[in-house]
């Protein structure tokens, strides 16, 4: 086994919940040269089954769902995925379930399915306690955005954000430089960030993204809806006038265009202000229960500018893909979800395991 500490912990606690809820149920490490830090066996009287566990020491989220489906489909012949997390929320059950996922928390909430096996587990309360970090301030949420969506991260880490002066780096998210600071050191406790001589490192990113997904929709999001408006059909947006240059597509129709694989019900747009005139010819009407959402962009212009000067960047019209999958991950529909899967692939696990 190749886990931190507190991972082992939640991955013992767990089976041990489990293994006593059901009798002549057993689990046993076994040795794997697979990409999978541990592999399970888990026997019951008359069948045994592998499964490749994913441990995740925190709360299991939405966020978390898309990375989980892909690691699925990786796992060796004959064995299958078993997600091990602190707590599993009875929704999030029901989406692995859903697809197929084992899983287990602490509590001895569990579903394991495979050929002979089948348990499952419900309504099963932990007494742990969540740790709350100051990664979830809104100032945080800021700054790992800009961090995550710099294109210089990896291919010029000397000219990033992440090793760039404190105020370049506040500049970029749009924040105080003091809360740079208060959110690099919250970044280094929790082993996100390491020092290397004279430059900085970001580890654990897949964990980190989905983290920073979660904080955002949960903290942050919601209070960035500052207009709401109806159009008669999302579908015909392509017809739509040109967004204004201080305005950029997300979610439904930024997924549809970077994955051609979504037919878009709600449009989300950042903009500050949208002009009345674009309004009137785009076809909106005010609905507080609209179909288009527009929000504040929360980042600075110096952010933006290194999104759209990339060659193999973005469009111009389109908002960074980290933002993108988190809005569409907002909508929790199974449609969404997909896409969502589809732009993490194709974007984003690029930066969770770079060269």
């Amino acid at each position: 086994m190749n886990l931190a500490k507190t991972e082992l912990d939640v991955l013992r606690q767990a089976t041990s919940m489990v293994a006593g809820e059901v009798p002549n149920l057993h689990f046993a490490p076994v040795r794997s040269n697979s990409q999978s830090d541990v592999v399970l066996s888990v026997h019951t009287e008359k069948q045994k089954h592998s499964f490749e566990v994913e441990v995740r020491r925190g709360i299991l989220t939405l966020a978390a769902l898309p990375a989980l489906e892909t690691r699925a489909g990786q796992c060796a012949p004959g064995r299958s995925l078993m997600v091990v997390a602190l707590k599993i929320a009875p929704s999030i059950a029901k989406l692995l379930r859903e697809r197929n996922i084992a899983f287990m928390d602490v509590a001895g909430n569990a579903y394991l399915t495979a050929p002979g096996i089948h348990i499952w587990i419900s309504g099963k309360r932990s007494r742990n306690k969540r740790v709350v970090t100051g990664l979830h301030r809104q100032s945080a949420v800021k700054v790992i955005f800009a961090l995550l969506s710099d294109p210089s991260l990896d291919r010029t880490p000397d000219e990033a954000l992440l090793n760039s002066p404190v105020r370049t780096l506040a500049r970029a998210a749009g924040v105080a430089a003091g809360s740079v600071s208060n959110a690099l050191d919250s970044l280094r406790s929790m082993g996100f960030l390491l020092d290397d001589n004279d430059a900085r490192l970001l580890v654990e990113r897949e964990r980190l993204i989905e983290l920073w997904v979660t904080n955002y929709l949960t903290h942050f999001r919601r209070r960035l809806i500052h207009h709401q408006y109806r159009v008669a059909s999302v579908r015909e947006g392509e017809r739509m006038p040109s967004l204004p240059s201080t305005a950029w597509w997300s979610g439904e129709v930024a997924g549809a265009h970077l994955t051609c694989h979504l037919r878009p019900e709600i449009m989300t747009i950042y903009a500050n202000t949208l002009p009345s005139e674009w309004v009137v010819r785009a076809g909106l009407r005010p609905a507080p229960d609209g179909n288009v959402e527009v929000l504040t962009p929360f980042w600075g212009d110096d952010l933006t500018y290194r999104w759209h000067r990339d060659p193999h960047g973005i469009p111009n019209d389109c908002v960074h893909p980290l933002l993108i999958y988190a809005d569409l991950l907002a909508n929790d529909e199974e449609r969404c979800s997909e896409t969502a899967k589809r732009l993490y692939d194709k974007f984003l696990r690029k930066l969770t395991a770079p060269d």
